[in-house]
């Protein structure tokens, strides 16, 4: 079984799992040296089916070009693969019991795709990986857990609600260079 098809059997488990969910699963090439790992689709990320699509993506996508690289030059996913709602469907931040739900599977992805660099992108990245501390001790840190690299970085939704923290993210990520 080649990594695609094994992707596509932890898709179907999850898929098995969460019936009534509208879920976004990944985007880019399992054979990428690097992974990228966020929270949870939002509304446009639901409706395209691929992660970081929206504003965020869109922030993403730019920081990684100015960096001399493209989107597709990633693997990306997220930690919890459908969007987390309040009662008037608006997007929540994942909850701590939906977070470990789906530990198994992103460890799983992880042994799929296994890649030289883990890029986190934000607290709930962090949670979902079992990486304690917050976001100001670890910010920038590149730490080892089960023989991966694992660069951790602001969720970039977190930019666009503090500009002043971009410097320190289009660094973080340039630190990718040093891995790959």
């Amino acid at each position: 079984m080649d990594k695609n098809q094994k992707l596509e059997y932890i898709f179907k488990a999850i898929k098995e799992a969460y019936p009534g969910k509208t879920l976004v699963f990944n985007d880019g090439s399992p054979d990428a040296p690097v992974m990228i790992i966020g929270e949870a689709p939002g509304a446009d990320e639901e409706k395209q089916g691929k992660p970081f699509v929206g504003r965020a993506g869109k922030l993403l996508n730019a920081t990684l070009e100015i960096l001399g690289w493209q989107r597709s030059d990633f693997y990306i996913t997220n930690i919890v693969k459908y969007r987390p709602r309040d009662a008037v469907g608006g997007t929540l931040t994942p909850m701590p019991q939906e977070i470990e739900k789906f530990r198994p599977a992103i460890e799983k992805e992880i042994e799929v795709v296994d890649p030289k660099l883990i890029v986190i992108l934000g607290r709930i990245a962090m949670a979902g990986l079992g990486i304690g501390g917050t976001m100001a001790e670890n910010r920038g840190k590149v730490i080892e857990k089960n023989s991966h690299k694992i660069l951790i970085t602001y969720h970039p939704a977190a930019i666009l609600r503090n500009i002043n923290w971009e410097p320190m993210f289009r660094e973080d990520l340039a630190r990718m260079r040093e891995f790959v």
